[in-house]
Formats: C-alpha cells, structure tokens, sequence
C-alpha cells in the first residue's frame, strides 16, 4: 500500500476516538480526544507513569448504533510513544544511551458494549461504562539511538539521524465511562490496550519472549510489545428517527432498534424491547410486560398474564382456594359432594348432606345428624349420641359373665372355666358394635402394691386377648390394671377379698 495514502487514511480516522455514545434517539457520534501514550516492551515499561517519558497522542472516531448493547466504530489515533534507558557495553567498556522514538498512527474498526443497555444500567443513566474490541492497522516511523539493534540481531547499529517506517495489523481493546453533559453531548474517559503484529518500532524486536532470533528467522515464539492510550474528550450525537435533523434510519414500530436487525417489526408503540426489537416478558408466557397483570409470575392469557394455578377458571388473585379447582359461587372454592355447602364449611364434605346438619345427612334417621352421631348407621336417641341404649338386662348379663371369669393364682392366666362367660361378652359386644369397651383389672390386698398392680394388668391384657380372638377389634378395647386401688368389699374378710379380685367391663359410646 502507498504509504502516503496510508498515511491520510489513519490521518482522517485520527480525528476522532471511538463514538460509544449512540442511542437509538441519537444514532451516530463523533469524538474528539487527546491523552498521554506509554510504551511497555522489551527494553522496559513506562505503564502507568511507572517511568518517564510519557509521549502526547490524538484520536477519535465515528459511531454507528446498533442496538442497546452494542455500537460499531471507526477509530484511531496518532503520537508518539518511546523509551530510553542507560546500557552498560562490555565490548566498547562504556555506558550509552539505548531507546527510540515513533509516531505511530493507528487505525481500527470495532464494536463497543455498553452496558448501559437497559439490563445492567438503565439506557439513559448519566455515567454509562463500556468496553471495546477492535482490530485494523498501524503505521510506524521510528528513529533509534547509538546501539538498538535491528531485525534480525546483527551487531550492526542503527544511528539517531535514520528514521524507518513500517506498516503492520494492529488490534486493541479498551475501556471507558461515558458521562452524559447534555443529549447530544458527553464526556468520555477512555483507556486502550494495543498490540501490534510487528515489533520494529522499538528496534528490540522478541527479546522478551526469550533469545532473540537468529539470522534464519529461528528461535523462540515472538512476543510483541505493547502501547497504552490514556485518553479524555468529548463526543458529539447526532442523528433520530424523524424526518428532519438527522439521518434517517428505518425504524417500523418506533421502539429505537432499526427495522434490520428488529424480529419483532410490529410492536406497539412505548413498549419496552430488548436487544433485537421485542417486548420484553419476564415470567415467560407469551404475554410481554406492558400487557401482563402479572408481569413477574407466569400466567395465561385468558386473566391477563396472571395465573389461575388450580386451572378452574377463577385467577388466583380472586381464588381463595387458589390450589385446588372449585366453583366461582365459592370464589374458587370446592364443594365436593355438590350438596351446595362448600368443604371449609361442611362438616361431611364427602357425603351431601343439609344445610340443618351443616352439610351432613342423619343417614340412620334418628335425628342424628351424621357428625354429631357415633352410631350413624344404626338409629339411637340424641342423649346416647345417637346410638342404641344399651338395656338393663345385657348389662345385668355383662355383670354376671365378668364374675364368671376366674385366673389361675397369682398369675394373669385364664382358667378354661371362664371362657363360656367370655364368649358370652364377645356375642355382646360384637351385638354393640360401635360401643367401645374398657376392661378393668382389679385385686384385694394381700401382697405387695406393686405386685398387685402389674397381676391386675396382665389379667386385663389377658381378657383383652381372648376378646380379639373372637373377632372384638382391638381398637375398640382399652386393658386397664387397678391393683388393690378400687375395692368394692372389705378385704379384711375373706368373702371382701373374693368380691375385690375381679374384670369389670363398662361399654360407653
């Protein structure tokens, strides 16, 4: 390439540093800037004002908006950058002066992410940071001191009074922060990081990345060098989607994202729209936020993006059984045997009932309803729960089967004698099926309390056993041990104690 008409083309780009100010109200930008350039490479590092000399620079760009995220750039920059430090040579046994000093002119063509964007900082906040990336080409025109060596390293020299140019790629990436002064003008503050695929500049090409290379192009992987920019300058915005004032960029909906990279072409005006055009819907179901009720919990379209969880047609916001389907007349809640009364309030949600009986039935009719009756299937008097009256005459011959209940001496076994007297209160109780039973072991006096307490225990544990062995459920059996505690005679004489060694059964409801 013709290193003159090189030379105008980076000139032209030098103008400016890179445009990151776009918006979709404002489409391009121009920048101008001027900052301070440092050398880091192999014969040393001026980074960070680590070391003088720091070398003045221009630059600046043109800006193109793409969309909330990203920009696409022209930019460049043109200064001098350069190094000098003091070497001591054993040949000649004397200290000079190594260095250089190049005007290096780059120009580049890149993208810049914002990140205010509109997910990480809101598009129109006043401090707005970026990065960018970008590659192009550089070109250099260099000039040496006594004793830097050239490619190749020879031991020849090259002297101050020799100037050498050199063409090369070139890329850098960058960092910054925008601050907004007005709508169409913004502050920037920018630092860049560039590395150029040619390390002649500087006259000390590799070293740093081991022996230098011999005169056959052999030896250890290059590592070039590098130059910092540190820049501050103003952008100039320009540019709308009207008619006048600007350049006019088709935009279909209005929603700031041009129709060329808008999947979404149709959206309603002052939506909110992401990166490529489309309304934003945050919970996911299919109804965007500006339209959601419910913007934050996935709903359906029917309520208005607002969910109706138990899918009975009543959203949750008006369901007070929001998880389990019901009818609107409950305001969303069931009433699973249809009787009309709905479950939290029926107090037999299974079985329909009245309102009377607070939604049960009295399915015996004894004017019992069904939960307030223990015995809801067989008909009995309010003052027995609803259960038939046990009669005088089966109480009589349950009191007569326990005192034919005899065990064997000071043991919880069961005399084979007793066991007609058993059966009998078996045939009872199954008779009386919803009656439960308590037996009550009892002893006299003699011998030890203790003792006296576990021997009554196993005797009722013992009847309990015989009991279910003719089909009495155990649920319905409570085995109680008393001791000596209850009696019913004195124990001073033997017919007392005879009385006080006994089962008792008390069939209750």
């Amino acid at each position: 390439m013709n290193k003159n008409i090189l030379t105008l083309f980076i000139g032209l780009l030098a103008f400016t540093l890179a445009a990151d100010a776009q918006s979709y109200t404002k489409k391009f930008g121009i920048e101008v800037n001027g900052g301070l350039r440092e050398y880091h490479g192999d014969l040393g590092s001026a980074a960070y004002f680590k070391q003088a000399p720091d070398y003045q620079g221009i630059g600046g760009g043109f800006g193109m908006y793409l969309n909330p995220s990203f920009d696409l750039n022209l930019y460049g920059s043109t200064g001098d950058i350069g190094f000098y430090k003091t070497t001591y040579d054993d040949v000649r046994v004397e200290n000079y002066r190594q260095g250089f000093r190049s005007r290096v002119t780059e120009g580049m063509i890149g993208v810049t992410y914002k990140f205010n964007n509109g997910y990480i900082i809101a598009e129109d906040a006043r401090f707005k940071p970026f990065l960018r990336l970008g590659i192009g080409a550089m070109q250099s025109i260099s000039k040496f001191t006594e004793g830097s060596t050239r490619v190749g390293g020879k031991d020849d020299y090259w002297y101050g009074s020799q100037n050498r140019t050199w063409i090369a790629s070139h890329w850098n990436a960058g960092l910054g922060l925008k601050i907004k002064l007005s709508e169409s003008l913004d502050l920037v503050i920018s630092e860049q990081f560039n590395y150029t695929f040619d390390d002649n500049y500087d006259a000390s090409p590799y070293s740093l990345a081991g022996a230098r290379l011999n005169v056959a192009g052999e030896g250890n992987k290059p590592l070039h060098d590098i130059y910092l920019y540190h820049s501050i300058g103003f952008v100039f915005n320009f540019g709308s989607n009207g008619n006048s004032g600007g350049y006019k960029i088709k935009d279909s909906d209005d929603d700031g994202i041009s129709d060329d990279f808008d999947i979404c072409p149709e959206t309603p005006e002052g939506y909110a729209v992401d990166t490529v055009g489309c309304p934003y819907d945050r919970d996911g179901d299919g109804v965007v936020d500006e339209e959601d009720k419910c913007p934050d919990v996935a709903g359906s379209l029917a309520f208005d993006g607002c969910p109706d969880t138990d899918a009975d047609g009543i959203q949750d916001s008006e369901d007070k059984c929001p998880n389990v389907p019901g009818l609107a007349e409950f305001a969303g809640c069931p009433d699973s045997d249809k009787d009309g009364i709905q479950d939290s309030e029926d107090k037999c949600p299974l079985k329909p009932g009245t309102k009377e009986g607070e939604g049960c039935p009295d399915s015996d009719g004894d004017g019992v309803y069904d939960h307030l009756d223990v015995c809801p299937a067989t008909p009995g008097p309010a003052t027995n729960k609803g259960c038939p009256e046990i009669k005088e005459d089966v109480k009589e011959e349950i009191r007569l089967a326990a005192k034919g209940i005899f065990f064997e001496s000071g043991k919880g076994v069961i005399k084979a004698a007793s066991f007609t007297n058993l059966d009998k209160l078996a045939s009872i109780m199954n008779s009386y099926e919803e009656a439960d039973v308590t037996i009550e072991g009892h002893t006299d006096s003699e011998g030890e309390d203790a003792d006296n307490l576990t021997l009554s225990q196993e005797r009722a544990d013992a009847v309990k056993r015989y009991l279910s062995s003719k089909g009495v459920s155990d649920a319905r059996m409570t085995a109680k041990g008393y001791g000596e505690t209850k009696p019913i005679a004195d124990n001073k004489s033997a017919e007392g104690r005879g009385l006080n060694r006994r089962v008792d059964f008390k069939l209750v409801y």
